[in-house]
């Protein structure tokens, strides 16, 4: 089984993002990750790292036999200054590279982009596919306020060139740049309704704009299903049937099916949805394994997607 989905933190990275952290706070209501004004409850101080011998261990124990990891989408630092953001994301990637290393094979990376100024993210992502092995590229929904403007081409153009594909994470808001909706600071929301908000505008991005038409050979796969698109998708086809939608209901349908999702959605229902909606060529295994919503699969290898998350990620 392959698992498209899954972060990794550094200590190492502590402290390294100027104003922003991260750090690690040990408060009366017990240890929390502190990032901006974001913060994190933790089990314990230790609880960010892994080893990589231990997390090849719970490999084996879930019948993961490649596992794509990333850094945690709490650390992309999309709004922050360059200067902040750039060297971060190097010290980053430098450092996934070399724990993927330790993994003999069993976890592979792909290379956080700071997406400020799009060229050197461009060129940050070809120095870790080219030179680090990384098989991908990685941004936040929150790399720009519309993921299908023309900024982020040079990002887009670098991934076909490199012939990878990139992966989308819905933002935490407040780590970096502005408060996300103060209705979900409740239970978590911002992580257990807010990162499905924010895929599924980011998908809506490149369902009604043009910028898969812009760039025919990019493959951009989308966290936690797409959010809910799948549920939506009567109603986005129904605006793509007027006059006010920017494209038609054909070049909706084909944009849909351009698109890779992973199947991070703890619902049977849900997945059948999704497989009727998107193509299920491009739907992948995802977990988040190790994070508080981590999900197995049952046990039992799905071939298909495994032979799809084969296909996405050129190996």
């Amino acid at each position: 089984m392959i698992d498209v989905h899954a972060h990794v933190f550094f200590d190492e990275l502590l402290g390294q993002a100027g104003k922003y952290g991260p750090r690690i706070e040990d408060t009366a209501d017990g240890c929390r990750l502190v990032t901006g004004a974001m913060t994190w409850p933790l089990a314990g101080p230790s609880a960010l790292a892994v080893l990589p011998g231990e997390r090849v261990e719970a490999l084996d124990a879930a019948g993961i036999d490649l596992q794509i990891a990333t850094i945690t989408p709490l650390w992309l630092f999309h709004h922050a200054p360059a200067e902040i953001a750039e060297p971060f994301a190097r010290r980053a990637n430098e450092l996934l590279a070399g724990w993927c290393e330790q993994t003999a094979g069993r976890v592979r990376p792909l290379a956080q982009l700071p997406t400020q100024d799009p060229q050197a993210a461009a060129d940050e992502l070809r120095y870790c596919v080219e030179q680090l092995g990384m098989l991908g590229g990685y941004i936040g929904s929150d790399a720009r306020e519309h993921l299908d403007g023309p900024d982020l081409g040079p990002v887009y153009a670098a991934c076909e060139e490199l012939d990878v594909p990139l992966f989308v994470h819905s933002a935490m808001p407040g780590v970096d740049g502005p408060p996300g909706d103060p209705r979900l600071e409740r239970w978590i929301g911002q992580a257990v309704l807010g990162y499905p908000l924010e895929d599924t505008i980011a998908v809506s991005a490149f369902l009604l704009g043009d910028v898969l038409d812009r760039h025919p050979a990019l493959d951009v796969c989308f966290s936690h299903g797409g959010g809910a698109i799948p549920l939506l998708w009567g109603r986005i086809r129904a605006f793509a049937g007027t006059g006010r939608s920017p494209v038609d209901a054909e070049t909706l349908t084909r944009h849909l099916r351009r698109l890779w999702f992973d199947q991070h959605l703890h619902f049977e229902a849900g997945l059948r949805l999704l497989e009727e909606v998107a193509d299920p060529a491009h739907l992948v295994f995802g977990s988040n394994f190790g994070g508080w919503d981590a999900q197995r699969h049952d046990g039992v290898p799905d071939d298909r997607l495994t032979a799809n998350a084969r296909v996405l990620l050129r190996l």
